[in-house]
């Protein structure tokens, strides 16, 4: 399956889901145990997973009655390579010529 970064950026764009990231980054936790963590309810966290799922950022297995939820290594491996190959795209671009009434630079 194929990563797609702005659905990752999309899933990242909101605090709660990322404060979920940060925290699964230390291992898989239950739904239970991450709305522990958390001043919103147990729905709400299992939303925010539901939006972290879509965009293969989390995956989610039955464990008996629990459901562990843990991090995708390879949507995280997308998302850094995709900003590494912006940061360095931008590196090499032209800089703002910074004259009045100079325009942008022409591609």
């Amino acid at each position: 399956m194929t990563i797609e970064v702005g659905a990752v950026l999309t899933a990242v764009a909101d605090g709660s889901r990322r404060r979920i990231v940060a925290r699964l980054a230390q291992g898989p936790a239950t739904t239970g145990q991450l709305a522990e963590l958390f001043p919103i309810s147990r729905p709400a966290v299992s939303q925010h997973l539901k939006i972290l799922q879509t965009a293969d950022l989390v995956r989610t297995t039955l464990v008996g009655r629990h459901r562990w939820h843990e991090l995708n290594p390879d949507a995280l491996h997308a998302l850094a390579h995709w900003a590494i190959d912006v940061a360095a795209r931008h590196e090499k671009a032209p800089p703002l010529r910074r004259t009045p009434g100079a325009g942008p630079p022409a591609f």
